[in-house]
Parts: C-alpha cells; sequence; structure tokens
C-alpha cells in the first residue's frame, strides 16, 4: 500500500485527547488519525449527498 508523509499541526488539546484514547485503544496515533479521516470523508459524502437530492427535490417541485 502507498502512503502520502503530510506533516500536521495538532492543537495540544486534541493530541492529548488522542493520546489518552490510544491508551485505551492500543493503537498507534497515525492508525487513530487515518480513521478519522476515513469517517470525516464518509460524513461530507452523505451531507453531499443529501444536499443534492433535497435540491433535485425542489428542482422537480418548482419544474412540476
Amino acid at each position: 500500500m502507498r502512503t502520502h508523509n503530510y506533516p500536521l499541526r495538532i492543537q495540544d488539546e486534541v493530541w492529548n485527547d488522542l493520546k489518552r484514547v490510544q491508551e485505551l485503544d492500543k493503537r498507534s496515533a497515525n492508525s487513530l488519525i487515518n480513521e478519522g479521516v476515513r469517517m470525516v470523508i464518509a460524513d461530507k459524502l452523505q451531507k453531499i449527498s443529501q444536499q443534492q437530492k433535497q435540491r433535485n427535490s425542489l428542482n422537480d417541485m418548482v419544474s412540476a
């Protein structure tokens, strides 16, 4: 699997929370960050899809 190296700037408060979760979950920070990124992407795609459906519904109502 290819990886992309990207330098991050993470706020201290967020980093401290990540370290606490890491202690509980026994996973690497990288693994947790990647999971979080996947969750954000899935959430954004769902919201975009929902907005498009609403827009199409409104257009269909006006066109009818």
